[in-house]
């Protein structure tokens, strides 16, 4: 039987997601099907303007989702159900439905008879490989799930989940070549990574691809922090009540820095942006000068993370490092290094 590889990223603000087939970007927020509005649900289906899917699972029974790449767009920001937290996460029912749902536009593409034998990869902070919530989560994955996308039932049967530190995605991408060979540098070599993410920003360092734990930290801060901040200083600076972050988050995404409520109500936040990503990266190092102390020690640096294009021109300034390197599509790098792992787990 042929094994198929599945890898995901559940970020805390985008899930990243690979098969051999398809890449999936996609808010890691999700809605009730309700949420739509009635004079949505009859075309649901056939209305192309809009990327998501209705789902439904044995998780939640008789509950109907959507989710997908443009759900931010079609729902109300009030009636999205957001994954993100730092407590107790990978038990929450709203991720779990999350996961499931990915695994379903994944397993879409696929047989049930291919979907006998699906291998997962995915990545985790740091600091959570092995910790009993982990070990949790490895285990809830590692079942068999009927998940109904679309009005089409599909049985998916994951017979192994492989869980590594997110920055191992990134160091893998870039130092494993499709064979599944490791280049010399990731093996004689002391690198740190700093990632980037929504909810968290990691500094992992590696030494012969080991990690060292002296050297290494989850910080709980990451560019959902950011997006907070500046929406908060919005709404005091215009008196704006309940400003979502989203909208900030889409207007870094536009390039055009707008936070847009309405046709008649947009709101630019560059000037305020500028002063907020200052005092993150300012916080950022003075947390990652605490943990590295001597940076001499390094032979490299490798900047990752779906933040990076936020924060990368004011951290290079900052950072003052020469043997910098900042990874090509940043927020996709450690998914690609996940699905290396994965497809290989196949041969």
């Amino acid at each position: 039987m042929t094994k198929i590889a599945f890898a995901f990223d559940v970020g805390n603000g985008y899930v990243k997601a690979k098969s051999n087939k398809r890449e999936i970007i996609a808010p890691s927020s999700i809605a009730k099907k309700s949420s739509l509005g009635n004079s949505s649900l009859t075309g649901l289906l056939n209305d192309t303007s809009y990327d998501y899917s209705v789902f439904k699972t044995q998780l939640d029974d008789g509950e109907e989702y959507v989710w997908g790449k443009d759900i931010a767009k079609a729902v109300d920001p009030k009636d999205l159900i957001d994954t993100y937290t730092h407590n107790d996460r990978y038990n929450q029912k709203r991720f779990k439905l999350l996961c499931l749902f990915i695994l379903s536009e994944l397993a879409n593409d696929y047989s049930e008879e291919e979907l006998k034998d699906v291998i997962i990869v995915t990545g985790l902070p740091s600091q959570e490989i092995d910790s009993e919530e982990a070990n949790n989560f490895k285990s809830f994955l590692k079942q068999t799930y009927v998940v109904t996308r679309n009005g089409e039932q599909k049985v998916i049967n994951i017979t192994d989940v492989r869980m590594v530190e997110q920055p191992i995605g990134t160091l893998l991408n870039t130092y494993m070549n499709e064979e599944g060979q490791i280049l010399k540098d990731l093996l004689t070599q002391t690198i740190t990574v700093v990632d980037f993410g929504a909810g968290t920003t990691i500094l992992d360092t590696f030494k012969n691809m080991k990690r060292m734990p002296t050297k290494s930290r989850t910080y709980y801060e990451g560019i959902n922090d950011l997006h907070r901040e500046i929406a908060t200083r919005l709404e005091i600076k215009h008196g704006i009540k309940n400003l979502s972050p989203s909208l900030v988050d889409q207007g870094f995404r536009r390039d055009d820095f707008t936070a847009i409520i309405s046709a008649r109500r947009k709101f630019p936040f560059d000037e305020i942006a500028k002063e907020v990503i200052i005092e993150f990266i300012d916080n950022t190092l003075s947390n990652i000068d605490s943990t590295l102390t001597n940076r001499d020690t390094i032979d490299s640096f490798v900047i990752t993370g779906g933040g990076v294009n936020i924060v990368r021109d004011t951290f290079k300034e900052k950072f003052n490092e020469e043997s910098v390197v900042f990874v090509e599509d940043s927020q996709k790098s450690n998914l690609l290094g996940f699905f290396k792992l994965a497809d290989n787990l196949t041969k």
